[in-house]
């Protein structure tokens, strides 16, 4: 997959905040966020209490490309994506998946080879392929 370079020039950090300078009752806040610089971004809050400008930054985390797959699977395991978002193809995935299904499709009649499920599978790949929801 390719990425613009705008995209490589991001960095996605976890951060732990304190939200108040309380020390007998302290509060934090932990989000997850998406940085364009050291200082510029935004972010999601996970845990604490609504930002109010006064946190005090207590530990800030850059995720690898290792982090972002791990949690991304675990995000998927517990809250897997709809069906209809699962295999949204771009038109170019489209139009290379149609290619190479009319290949497949000559090469298994060249040799014989269709059954049932091949029948079943390819047809909808071309369903996948045209745009059309299975």
């Amino acid at each position: 997959m390719t990425t613009s370079p705008e995209a490589n020039s991001k960095k996605a950090t976890i951060t732990l905040d304190a939200a108040n300078s309380d020390r007998q009752f302290p509060a934090y806040q932990l989000s997850i966020n998406a940085m364009t610089s050291e200082t510029s971004g935004h972010g999601y809050r996970l845990m604490g209490p609504k930002y109010v400008g006064r946190s005090r930054n207590l530990r800030t985390v850059e995720l690898t490309q290792r982090d972002a797959d791990e949690i991304r699977a675990i995000l998927d395991e517990a809250f897997p994506p709809p069906a209809d978002q699962a295999a949204v193809l771009t038109a170019p995935e489209r139009q290379f998946l149609t290619f190479a299904l009319d290949l497949a499709f000559d090469r298994m009649v060249s040799d014989d080879g269709f059954t049932d499920e091949d029948e079943a599978a390819l047809e909808k790949l071309r369903r996948m392929a045209s745009g059309e929801q299975s």
